[in-house]
């Protein structure tokens, strides 16, 4: 599984910790493995809170719990999510076991378990599902217009173009409308990963593998093409804009009329590709990266024909290499286990789980919530969320750096954001979909069609909020939340709604202070330094006054600065800019929950549990929630292009601007989990 941005992601907001990298199978932990969820147990009360808070937090935690062999990391998100995994693989063996009608979510999920399952077959079939594709690299003359058509071809049927490609966004500037965004080809490899010096053993892995996957399918001179593949891709990585400028709506935002997107990559024709995507062209489209499409000309342009063909056919190769029989579908994860540091790799089942969590997300996620998410969670998740909700506007209305036009529009902006728990009110129809119990490749390649055709559909016509259907970010079945700032809506999935981020009827101080905080955080989104670009509506608009603008960056200044001293690894320090928006949002998510309990409360003492106060049980579960453990290779490849700062951060880097914890466990000048008044952060 490569590491490669989500295409269509455009500008959300999530909370997970690796958001812009494919999802890591998760881990089905093992009975010894201690499981989060605040317990005192996980604790280790020998470590003074003063001095190292995630030990005296999580110590026992960290303590007794190893990385599974299989995975690169382990936390409360990978350990809710082997829950997770759990769960859904009963609902799909249930499937595979019965007889459902056909289109039905249970025959759909049934005959890709049974075809995807099917080795043998796989095998035996060899690289016949995509020799069609590969014969056609080798005859098709390589003009504009049979570029374009192409290029649509890969992207219809393997998810994505390595040249040029184009689905709707909604407009930054009306939210009302759609536009169609141009994106350049995307490579396998981090941006970092293709450029740094210290990442050449990736490199060295990475040209091993592409020759190995050449060979095997009978290419002459493989590793010289590998070495042409490697240099391409290499090329245009360097041209793009780097992750922290890709958050930027300034950079990406570039409208024009298709005649000028045109001038820009002369090599492929855009109406031979969009009119091959079955669309009419229209008359402006977004162009979200203009040195990538610029780069990907000068590669049109200057290579040899034969050099091009290399580059697709190792597209095509490794782009469906899971769906493949042997040797390629070994290769594809032999090369993700040794990149990650994975001691072995993911059972099949784990793997094959995962694909229809992502493929038939919606038909899944439905039998998941009639199985396993009840009324009564979301009847008392939706209450949470009003309790904090109103104290964010309490916050607002008080807040001493606002002035009165920015406060004015602040309040109006949070009274239109729409937050909906667990699943959507309206189920995306999946039953024109053909599944089939013998055609594992075909499967993956008409499902990636139906998603990508749904989206080229809605050009033209009225924005559709649809909700919860984003995978794997923010279906029902994904351990997230998100906040979109193009339509001022929040998703809480139904999967996150389980330890450790929430247990029915648990202290009240513990649940605000984790599902509370995630709520906190994705309503904080929508006023940090990105989400504060939007407004009400969703579109992309200043709405601040000077004078508060410039009160919020000195006050996310000391984010930038904080997070930028912490130390990942010997050499690798954390980067306080690029994870500025996730760090902002988890100082807002528990300053919020931890006010909304304190009003939950009413005011009125309570006793301690497991000798801990109310507030030493709040600071306590929120940082059980982010104990964490990962892998170099992990840490390293997040560390390049996540947003989010490495979870063991999280865990208590946004408690040391808040006041009440360092008056729930006495901290004072000298300890290393002080930090004074004047550099707490006091932004909402």
């Amino acid at each position: 599984m490569t590491l490669l941005p989500s295409l269509r992601a455009h500008g959300a907001c999530w909370l997970t910790a690796a958001v812009l990298a494919a999802p890591a199978v998760s881990a089905l932990a093992s009975s010894q493995t201690p499981v989060l969820g605040y317990s005192p147990a996980n604790m280790d009360k020998r470590v003074s809170p003063r001095q190292d808070f995630t030990g005296y937090a999580a110590g026992n935690w960290l303590r007794h719990t190893e990385i599974p062999a299989s995975e690169a990391e382990v936390g409360g998100f990978t350990q809710l999510a082997a829950n997770l995994d759990r769960q859904l693989l009963t609902l799909i063996k249930n499937a595979a076991n019965a007889t459902g009608a056909p289109g039905s979510p249970q025959q759909q999920i049934g005959d890709y378990w049974r075809a995807a399952m099917d080795l043998q077959r796989m095998d035996q079939l060899g690289l016949k599902p995509l020799q069609a594709d590969l014969d056609l690299i080798d005859t098709l003359p390589l003009p504009a217009a049979a570029l374009g058509q192409l290029s649509a071809r890969l992207e219809l049927g393997y998810g994505v173009s390595p040249l040029l490609n184009a689905f709707p966004t909604i407009d930054a500037k009306d939210s009302k409308s759609y536009l169609l965004l141009l994106v350049a080809g995307q490579q396998s490899l981090s941006q970092e990963e293709y450029a740094k010096p210290e990442n050449q053993s990736v490199r060295e892995l990475y040209l091993g593998h592409i020759s190995a996957m050449l060979k095997a399918a009978g290419e002459s001179d493989p590793e010289a093409k590998a070495r042409t593949v490697l240099a391409i891709e290499t090329e245009i990585s360097a041209a793009q804009l780097t992750p922290i400028q890709a958050r930027d709506p300034g950079m990406t935002y570039n409208k024009m009329t298709l005649a000028e997107a045109q001038a820009l990559i002369p090599a492929i024709d855009l109406g031979a590709k969009l009119r091959a995507l079955g669309l009419q062209p229209p008359a402006l489209v977004q162009v979200r990266d203009l040195a990538a499409i610029k780069a990907v000309q000068q590669v049109l342009s200057s290579r040899q024909a034969h050099e091009l063909r290399s580059l697709l056919r190792w597209h095509v190769l490794t782009g469906r290499a899971s769906s493949l029989g042997r040797p390629w579908r070994d290769l594809a994860q032999e090369f993700d286990r040794k990149r990650q540091g994975l001691q072995t790799l993911p059972e099949r089942e784990r793997q094959i789980t995962q694909a229809i969590n992502s493929q038939l997300f919606h038909p899944l996620s439905k039998l998941y919530v009639e199985a396993y998410f009840p009324a009564s969670t979301r009847s008392e998740i939706t209450q949470m969320v009003a309790h904090i909700k109103d104290e964010f506007e309490q916050r607002l209305r008080t807040n001493p750096w606002l002035d009165a036009p920015t406060r004015s529009a602040a309040l109006e902006k949070l009274s239109k954001v729409d937050i909906q728990v667990g699943y959507p009110q309206q189920w995306i129809d999946f039953s024109g979909l053909q599944i089939r119990p013998d055609d594992h490749f075909g499967n993956t390649q008409r499902a990636d069609e139906f998603s990508l055709r749904r989206q080229l559909a809605r050009l033209g016509q009225p924005v559709i909020n649809e909700r919860f259907a984003d995978p794997p970010y923010t279906t029902p079945t994904s351990v997230n939340a998100a906040y979109d700032p193009q339509t001022n809506s929040i998703d809480i999935t139904a999967a996150i709604v389980q330890p450790p981020f929430y247990r029915p009827g648990a202290d009240a101080a513990v649940n605000y202070c984790t599902i509370g905080a995630v709520i906190g955080h994705e309503l904080t989104h929508g006023f940090d330094s990105n989400g504060r670009r939007y407004g009400p509506a969703g579109n992309l608009r200043d709405w601040w006054t000077p004078q508060a603008s410039a009160e919020f960056e000195k006050r996310t200044a000391l984010l930038v600065q904080q997070f930028g001293e912490f130390i990942l690894l010997p050499g690798l320090k954390h980067n306080g800019v690029l994870t500025l928006t996730e760090n902002t949002a988890d100082l807002g998510g528990i300053t919020l929950a931890h006010a909304a309990l304190h009003r939950h409360l009413g005011g009125k003492a309570q006793p301690h549990v497991d000798g801990l106060s109310t507030d030493q049980r709040c600071f306590v579960a929120w940082a059980q929630m982010w104990a964490y453990k990962a892998r170099p290779e992990r840490i390293r490849q997040l560390a390049a292009i996540d947003y989010h700062a490495n979870s063991s951060l999280r865990g208590f880097a946004p408690l040391l601007h808040l006041d009440a914890f360092h008056k729930a466990f006495g901290t004072r000048p000298g300890d290393p989990m002080w930090r004074a008044p004047k550099e707490r952060a006091r932004i909402w």
